[in-house]
Protein backbone atom coordinates (compact mmCIF):
# COMPACT_ATOMS: atom_id res chain seq x y z
CA UNK A 1 0.00 0.00 0.00
CA UNK A 2 1.40 3.63 -1.09
CA UNK A 3 0.77 6.91 -0.50
CA UNK A 4 1.87 10.36 -1.47
CA UNK A 5 2.08 12.45 1.73
CA UNK A 6 3.68 15.80 1.63
CA UNK A 7 5.18 15.18 -1.51
CA UNK A 8 7.33 12.43 0.01
CA UNK A 9 6.58 8.57 -0.51
CA UNK A 10 5.75 6.83 2.07
CA UNK A 11 5.11 2.99 2.98
CA UNK A 12 3.20 1.16 5.79
CA UNK A 13 5.62 -1.88 6.96
CA UNK A 14 3.86 -3.88 9.54
CA UNK A 15 5.38 -6.27 12.65
CA UNK A 16 3.91 -9.18 13.10
CA UNK A 17 4.83 -13.21 14.67
CA UNK A 18 7.01 -15.22 12.81
CA UNK A 19 4.58 -17.35 9.83
CA UNK A 20 4.85 -20.13 8.61
CA UNK A 21 4.36 -18.84 4.55
CA UNK A 22 7.49 -17.36 2.43
CA UNK A 23 5.51 -16.05 -0.40
CA UNK A 24 7.38 -13.83 -3.21
CA UNK A 25 5.43 -11.23 -5.09
CA UNK A 26 7.54 -8.26 -6.40
CA UNK A 27 4.18 -6.65 -7.42
CA UNK A 28 2.10 -5.41 -4.80
CA UNK A 29 2.22 -5.90 -0.93
CA UNK A 30 0.15 -8.67 0.82
CA UNK A 31 -2.06 -7.72 3.50
CA UNK A 32 0.39 -9.36 6.91
CA UNK A 33 -0.89 -9.72 10.35
CA UNK A 34 0.35 -7.68 13.04
CA UNK A 35 0.22 -3.94 14.44
CA UNK A 36 1.64 -1.24 12.15
CA UNK A 37 4.84 0.54 13.63
CA UNK A 38 7.19 1.85 11.48
CA UNK A 39 6.76 4.04 8.01
CA UNK A 40 9.41 3.57 5.63
CA UNK A 41 10.34 7.02 3.62
CA UNK A 42 11.90 7.72 -0.04
CA UNK A 43 14.91 10.45 -0.56
CA UNK A 44 12.82 12.97 -0.08
CA UNK A 45 13.85 16.44 -0.11
CA UNK A 46 17.94 17.24 -0.67
CA UNK A 47 20.13 16.89 -3.41
CA UNK A 48 18.92 14.54 -6.67
CA UNK A 49 20.84 11.39 -7.75
CA UNK A 50 23.39 11.52 -10.71
CA UNK A 51 21.68 10.24 -13.63
CA UNK A 52 24.26 7.07 -13.47
CA UNK A 53 22.86 6.63 -9.81
CA UNK A 54 19.55 4.58 -9.53
CA UNK A 55 17.21 3.03 -6.50
CA UNK A 56 16.02 -0.76 -7.19
CA UNK A 57 13.38 -2.09 -5.43
CA UNK A 58 12.22 -5.40 -4.43
CA UNK A 59 8.98 -6.18 -2.52
CA UNK A 60 7.32 -9.24 -1.16
CA UNK A 61 6.30 -11.32 1.65
CA UNK A 62 8.09 -13.65 3.67
CA UNK A 63 8.06 -15.04 7.86
CA UNK A 64 4.29 -13.77 8.01
CA UNK A 65 4.75 -9.98 7.07
CA UNK A 66 6.24 -7.83 4.21
CA UNK A 67 9.67 -6.79 3.35
CA UNK A 68 11.01 -3.95 0.97
CA UNK A 69 14.35 -3.99 -0.26
CA UNK A 70 15.89 -0.20 -1.37
CA UNK A 71 19.03 -1.03 -3.57
CA UNK A 72 20.90 1.98 -4.43
CA UNK A 73 23.37 1.52 -7.48
CA UNK A 74 24.44 2.78 -10.73
CA UNK A 75 22.75 0.68 -13.55
CA UNK A 76 21.99 -2.94 -12.82
CA UNK A 77 21.78 -4.86 -15.82
CA UNK A 78 18.65 -7.71 -15.40
CA UNK A 79 21.05 -10.51 -14.38
CA UNK A 80 22.80 -8.87 -11.39
CA UNK A 81 19.23 -7.93 -10.66
CA UNK A 82 17.82 -11.58 -10.66
CA UNK A 83 21.07 -12.15 -8.42
CA UNK A 84 20.09 -9.43 -5.95
CA UNK A 85 16.31 -10.96 -6.15
CA UNK A 86 17.84 -13.96 -5.29
CA UNK A 87 20.02 -13.40 -2.89
CA UNK A 88 17.21 -11.88 -0.79
CA UNK A 89 15.21 -14.44 -1.32
CA UNK A 90 17.83 -17.03 -0.06
CA UNK A 91 18.32 -15.28 2.87
CA UNK A 92 14.70 -14.77 3.79
CA UNK A 93 14.01 -18.53 2.93
CA UNK A 94 16.81 -19.98 4.92
CA UNK A 95 15.81 -17.69 8.37
CA UNK A 96 12.22 -19.03 7.46
CA UNK A 97 13.29 -22.97 7.54
CA UNK A 98 14.89 -22.85 10.30
CA UNK A 99 13.57 -20.65 12.88
CA UNK A 100 9.64 -20.61 11.69
CA UNK A 101 7.29 -22.18 14.96
CA UNK A 102 4.79 -23.05 12.22
CA UNK A 103 7.25 -24.66 9.83
CA UNK A 104 7.14 -28.37 11.36
CA UNK A 105 10.04 -29.18 9.80
CA UNK A 106 12.31 -26.23 10.76
CA UNK A 107 15.03 -26.72 13.19
CA UNK A 108 13.21 -24.56 15.77
CA UNK A 109 9.93 -26.81 15.60
CA UNK A 110 12.01 -30.39 15.46
CA UNK A 111 14.28 -28.90 18.80
CA UNK A 112 10.61 -27.88 20.24
CA UNK A 113 9.31 -31.34 19.61
CA UNK A 114 12.35 -33.02 20.98
CA UNK A 115 12.09 -34.17 24.66
CA UNK A 116 15.62 -35.16 25.28
CA UNK A 117 17.84 -33.15 27.53
CA UNK A 118 21.16 -34.25 26.16
CA UNK A 119 23.46 -31.70 23.76
CA UNK A 120 21.09 -31.58 20.34
CA UNK A 121 23.12 -30.02 17.59
CA UNK A 122 22.15 -27.12 15.82
CA UNK A 123 22.83 -24.40 12.63
CA UNK A 124 25.42 -22.20 12.68
CA UNK A 125 22.35 -19.45 12.02
CA UNK A 126 20.20 -21.01 14.57
CA UNK A 127 22.89 -21.40 17.20
CA UNK A 128 23.72 -17.43 16.68
CA UNK A 129 20.36 -15.87 17.40
CA UNK A 130 19.72 -18.33 20.15
CA UNK A 131 23.09 -17.20 22.04
CA UNK A 132 22.24 -13.65 21.33
CA UNK A 133 18.54 -13.92 22.80
CA UNK A 134 20.55 -15.43 26.03
CA UNK A 135 22.59 -12.44 26.21
CA UNK A 136 19.85 -10.20 26.16
CA UNK A 137 17.62 -12.13 28.73
CA UNK A 138 20.48 -12.01 30.90
CA UNK A 139 21.19 -8.13 30.58
CA UNK A 140 17.11 -7.69 30.96
CA UNK A 141 16.59 -9.98 33.77
CA UNK A 142 14.16 -12.45 32.12
CA UNK A 143 11.88 -9.75 30.52
CA UNK A 144 13.29 -10.86 27.49
CA UNK A 145 12.38 -15.04 27.08
CA UNK A 146 12.56 -16.66 23.60
CA UNK A 147 10.55 -20.12 26.03
CA UNK A 148 8.04 -18.05 26.97
CA UNK A 149 6.00 -18.96 23.77
CA UNK A 150 3.40 -21.66 25.92
CA UNK A 151 2.40 -18.41 27.67
CA UNK A 152 2.19 -16.41 24.53
CA UNK A 153 -0.48 -19.67 22.85
CA UNK A 154 -2.35 -19.33 26.11
CA UNK A 155 -3.17 -16.12 26.08
CA UNK A 156 -3.97 -16.68 22.21
CA UNK A 157 -1.25 -14.81 20.78
CA UNK A 158 0.39 -17.86 19.15
CA UNK A 159 0.11 -20.22 16.06
CA UNK A 160 -1.68 -22.66 18.62
CA UNK A 161 -5.95 -22.35 18.43
CA UNK A 162 -7.08 -19.23 20.14
CA UNK A 163 -8.28 -20.29 23.64
CA UNK A 164 -12.13 -19.57 24.52
CA UNK A 165 -10.50 -17.73 27.70
CA UNK A 166 -7.57 -16.31 29.62
CA UNK A 167 -5.55 -18.93 31.33
CA UNK A 168 -6.20 -18.91 35.17
CA UNK A 169 -3.66 -18.36 37.75
CA UNK A 170 -2.65 -21.93 38.26
CA UNK A 171 -2.70 -22.81 35.07
CA UNK A 172 -0.05 -19.78 34.14
CA UNK A 173 1.99 -20.76 36.73
CA UNK A 174 2.50 -24.82 35.46
CA UNK A 175 3.30 -23.27 32.60
CA UNK A 176 5.92 -20.76 34.06
CA UNK A 177 7.36 -24.13 35.15
CA UNK A 178 7.98 -25.55 32.00
CA UNK A 179 9.94 -22.01 30.50
CA UNK A 180 12.63 -19.89 31.86
CA UNK A 181 15.51 -18.83 29.65
CA UNK A 182 18.05 -20.17 31.89
CA UNK A 183 16.88 -24.10 31.83
CA UNK A 184 18.64 -23.95 28.13
CA UNK A 185 22.29 -24.23 28.06
CA UNK A 186 24.23 -23.10 24.55
CA UNK A 187 28.12 -24.81 23.89
CA UNK A 188 29.23 -22.41 20.88
CA UNK A 189 32.18 -24.56 20.67
CA UNK A 190 29.99 -27.57 18.45
CA UNK A 191 27.27 -25.18 18.26
CA UNK A 192 24.77 -27.53 20.55
CA UNK A 193 22.14 -26.63 23.23
CA UNK A 194 20.90 -28.93 25.80
CA UNK A 195 17.23 -28.39 27.34
CA UNK A 196 17.09 -29.21 30.87
CA UNK A 197 13.33 -28.98 30.88
CA UNK A 198 12.01 -31.61 28.51
CA UNK A 199 9.28 -29.46 27.36
CA UNK A 200 10.95 -26.26 26.89
CA UNK A 201 9.37 -24.69 24.29
CA UNK A 202 11.44 -21.93 21.71
CA UNK A 203 9.98 -18.93 19.93
CA UNK A 204 12.24 -16.78 18.13
CA UNK A 205 9.61 -14.34 16.81
CA UNK A 206 10.52 -11.37 18.59
CA UNK A 207 14.19 -11.31 17.35
CA UNK A 208 14.06 -13.73 13.90
CA UNK A 209 13.22 -11.24 12.05
CA UNK A 210 15.99 -8.60 12.69
CA UNK A 211 18.32 -11.25 11.98
CA UNK A 212 16.76 -11.77 8.53
CA UNK A 213 16.80 -7.65 7.91
CA UNK A 214 20.97 -8.30 9.24
CA UNK A 215 21.58 -11.13 7.27
CA UNK A 216 20.25 -9.76 3.72
CA UNK A 217 22.20 -6.34 4.48
CA UNK A 218 24.99 -7.89 5.28
CA UNK A 219 24.88 -10.37 1.85
CA UNK A 220 24.03 -7.15 -0.29
CA UNK A 221 27.64 -5.88 1.26
CA UNK A 222 29.28 -9.29 0.20
CA UNK A 223 27.62 -8.46 -3.24
CA UNK A 224 29.18 -4.88 -3.44
CA UNK A 225 26.19 -3.33 -3.11
CA UNK A 226 26.85 -0.82 -0.12
CA UNK A 227 24.12 1.60 -0.14
CA UNK A 228 20.85 0.00 0.45
CA UNK A 229 17.64 -0.24 2.85
CA UNK A 230 16.38 -3.74 3.98
CA UNK A 231 12.95 -3.43 6.06
CA UNK A 232 11.30 -6.93 6.81
CA UNK A 233 7.62 -6.57 9.13
CA UNK A 234 8.71 -2.60 10.38
CA UNK A 235 12.33 -4.07 11.14
CA UNK A 236 15.06 -1.62 9.51
CA UNK A 237 18.75 -1.67 8.42
CA UNK A 238 20.46 0.93 6.73
CA UNK A 239 23.93 1.21 5.01
CA UNK A 240 25.72 3.97 2.99
CA UNK A 241 23.06 6.77 1.96
CA UNK A 242 19.98 6.85 -0.63
CA UNK A 243 19.42 7.61 -4.10
CA UNK A 244 20.01 11.33 -3.47
CA UNK A 245 23.29 10.97 -1.65
CA UNK A 246 20.90 12.11 1.98
CA UNK A 247 20.42 9.77 5.12
CA UNK A 248 17.82 6.73 5.31
CA UNK A 249 14.77 8.99 6.82
CA UNK A 250 12.75 6.66 8.52
CA UNK A 251 9.39 7.06 10.48
CA UNK A 252 8.34 6.46 13.56
CA UNK A 253 4.91 5.58 13.80
CA UNK A 254 2.53 7.53 15.74
CA UNK A 255 1.35 4.88 18.55
CA UNK A 256 -2.71 5.40 18.10
CA UNK A 257 -4.86 2.54 15.96
CA UNK A 258 -7.04 4.21 13.32
CA UNK A 259 -5.53 6.58 10.98
CA UNK A 260 -1.33 6.68 10.85
CA UNK A 261 0.85 10.09 11.34
CA UNK A 262 4.51 10.57 11.90
CA UNK A 263 5.92 10.78 15.44
CA UNK A 264 9.25 10.95 14.94
CA UNK A 265 11.61 10.88 11.18
CA UNK A 266 15.23 9.37 11.82
CA UNK A 267 17.84 10.00 9.75
CA UNK A 268 19.72 7.03 9.30
CA UNK A 269 22.96 5.51 7.83
CA UNK A 270 24.71 2.05 8.54
CA UNK A 271 22.07 1.67 11.56
CA UNK A 272 19.23 -0.22 12.03
CA UNK A 273 15.89 0.39 14.04
CA UNK A 274 13.03 -1.80 15.24
CA UNK A 275 9.99 -0.87 17.28
CA UNK A 276 8.03 -3.05 19.49
CA UNK A 277 4.40 -1.69 20.98
CA UNK A 278 1.11 -2.92 22.07
CA UNK A 279 -1.35 -0.50 19.97
CA UNK A 280 -2.24 -2.92 17.01
CA UNK A 281 -1.38 -6.35 17.77
CA UNK A 282 -3.79 -7.07 20.86
CA UNK A 283 -7.18 -8.73 21.61
CA UNK A 284 -10.21 -8.70 23.88
CA UNK A 285 -11.50 -10.86 26.79
CA UNK A 286 -13.34 -10.63 29.57
CA UNK A 287 -11.10 -8.88 31.69
CA UNK A 288 -10.34 -6.26 29.13
CA UNK A 289 -8.18 -5.24 26.34
CA UNK A 290 -5.22 -7.83 26.64
CA UNK A 291 -1.36 -6.66 24.91
CA UNK A 292 0.05 -9.62 22.59
CA UNK A 293 3.29 -8.92 25.19
CA UNK A 294 3.55 -11.19 27.40
CA UNK A 295 5.92 -10.34 30.30
CA UNK A 296 7.82 -13.69 31.44
CA UNK A 297 8.70 -13.25 35.06
CA UNK A 298 4.58 -12.65 35.64
CA UNK A 299 3.39 -15.20 32.63
CA UNK A 300 0.76 -12.52 32.13
CA UNK A 301 0.38 -9.76 29.39
CA UNK A 302 1.90 -6.00 30.53
CA UNK A 303 -0.21 -3.38 31.48
CA UNK A 304 1.69 -0.22 31.82
CA UNK A 305 0.93 3.15 30.04
CA UNK A 306 4.42 2.43 27.47
CA UNK A 307 2.56 2.25 23.97
CA UNK A 308 6.04 1.75 22.11
CA UNK A 309 9.56 1.59 22.05
CA UNK A 310 12.37 2.19 19.28
CA UNK A 311 15.74 0.85 19.72
CA UNK A 312 18.36 2.25 17.42
CA UNK A 313 21.86 -0.12 17.43
CA UNK A 314 23.97 -1.35 14.39
CA UNK A 315 22.66 -4.86 14.58
CA UNK A 316 18.68 -4.97 13.67
CA UNK A 317 18.90 -8.54 15.40
CA UNK A 318 19.84 -6.74 18.91
CA UNK A 319 17.50 -3.69 18.45
CA UNK A 320 14.41 -6.11 17.44
CA UNK A 321 15.30 -8.02 20.65
CA UNK A 322 15.69 -4.57 22.99
CA UNK A 323 12.55 -3.09 22.04
CA UNK A 324 10.73 -6.22 23.30
CA UNK A 325 12.26 -6.37 26.88
CA UNK A 326 11.97 -2.63 27.24
CA UNK A 327 8.62 -2.91 26.19
CA UNK A 328 8.06 -5.74 28.65
CA UNK A 329 10.03 -3.78 31.30
CA UNK A 330 7.71 -0.20 30.98
CA UNK A 331 9.32 3.20 31.21
CA UNK A 332 11.03 3.53 34.37
CA UNK A 333 12.58 0.11 34.57
CA UNK A 334 13.15 -0.04 30.56
CA UNK A 335 15.10 3.62 30.75
CA UNK A 336 17.13 2.77 33.54
CA UNK A 337 18.34 -0.41 31.83
CA UNK A 338 18.90 1.20 28.45
CA UNK A 339 20.60 4.04 30.12
CA UNK A 340 23.01 1.56 31.85
CA UNK A 341 23.83 0.05 28.59
CA UNK A 342 23.85 2.65 26.31
CA UNK A 343 20.68 1.77 24.34
CA UNK A 344 19.82 4.73 22.13
CA UNK A 345 15.64 4.43 22.60
CA UNK A 346 12.65 6.37 22.15
CA UNK A 347 9.74 5.54 24.79
CA UNK A 348 6.52 6.75 23.67
CA UNK A 349 4.19 6.90 26.86
CA UNK A 350 0.75 7.77 27.49
CA UNK A 351 -0.40 10.27 29.12
CA UNK A 352 -3.87 11.13 31.53
CA UNK A 353 -4.63 13.77 28.91
CA UNK A 354 -4.71 11.25 25.42
CA UNK A 355 -1.13 12.39 24.24
CA UNK A 356 2.12 11.44 24.23
CA UNK A 357 5.56 12.06 26.15
CA UNK A 358 8.62 11.31 23.90
CA UNK A 359 11.01 9.71 26.59
CA UNK A 360 14.86 9.71 25.17
CA UNK A 361 17.97 7.86 26.84
CA UNK A 362 21.26 9.69 26.26
CA UNK A 363 22.78 7.28 23.40
CA UNK A 364 19.52 8.45 21.17
CA UNK A 365 20.34 12.50 21.99
CA UNK A 366 23.62 11.87 21.14
CA UNK A 367 22.43 10.18 17.71
CA UNK A 368 19.57 12.56 16.48
CA UNK A 369 19.28 15.62 19.27
CA UNK A 370 16.66 16.62 21.41
CA UNK A 371 13.91 17.28 19.92
CA UNK A 372 12.74 20.59 20.61
CA UNK A 373 9.44 20.59 22.86
CA UNK A 374 6.06 21.32 20.96
CA UNK A 375 7.54 19.98 17.49
CA UNK A 376 5.43 17.00 17.66
CA UNK A 377 0.90 16.84 17.09
CA UNK A 378 -0.14 16.16 20.53
CA UNK A 379 3.10 15.31 21.72
CA UNK A 380 5.31 16.47 25.40
CA UNK A 381 8.90 15.74 25.40
CA UNK A 382 11.07 14.36 28.43
CA UNK A 383 14.66 13.93 28.24
CA UNK A 384 14.85 11.51 31.05
CA UNK A 385 16.76 11.17 33.76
Amino acid sequence: MKRKAHGIERRHATTSRLAGHAGWRERGLGSAAGYLLLVLLAAGTGCQAPDSIREYRFQGSSMGTTFEVKVVASLLAEQRQEAVREAIQAQLQDVDGKMSTYRKASEISRLNRSRETTPQPLSRETFTVLAEAQRISRVTGGAFDITVGPLVNAWGFGPAPQPASSPTAAEIEKLKLRSGWAKMELYPRDSTILKQEPALYLDLSAIAKGYAVDRISEVLVEMNITRHMVELGGEVRTSGRNAGGNLWRIAIEKPVSGDRAFQRILPLENLAVATSGDYRNFREAEDGHLSHTIDPRTGRPVRHELASVSVVATSCMRADGYATALMVLGEDEGYRLAAEQDLAVLFLVRTRQGSFRERETPAFQRLFGAKPTGTGPDTERESGS
